[in-house]
């Protein structure tokens, strides 16, 4: 699996900006996270911040640390924020940190492809 980083932002209407990560959330990436959340939870009409974690295999100590300075972001800014899709290991990890319910983290259902 490519455990390079990436981060695309998908408006999703209504004021709700989605945030998807793909790859490993660690220390050499985790200033970056934080300061792509921090700007997105800043941009104006923005009313909750979806950060969609489907395509990260894996989350470190300083992905936590990013994901807990976004959500502070958020709230500065007055913003909802939202963890979506964690899934193995990444969910074992934010279960075991006692952040699920912090992050309102939930798996959102694809739509099929047609």
């Amino acid at each position: 699996m490519d455990s390079s980083f990436s981060v695309s932002k998908h408006d999703e209407g209504a004021g709700s900006i989605r945030l998807a990560v793909s790859g490993e959330i660690d220390d050499e990436v985790s200033d970056a996270l934080a300061q792509i959340i921090g700007n997105a939870a800043a941009q104006p009409g923005v009313a909750v911040v979806i950060i969609d974690l489907e395509r990260v295999p894996f989350l470190a100590a300083a992905g936590i640390r990013a994901l807990l300075e976004g959500r502070a972001a958020a709230l500065y800014h007055g913003r909802a924020y939202q963890v979506v899709n964690a899934r193995g290991v990444v969910h074992g990890v934010l279960a075991t940190a006692g952040l699920l319910s912090l992050f309102h983290t939930t798996i959102r259902r694809s739509t099929p492809a047609r």
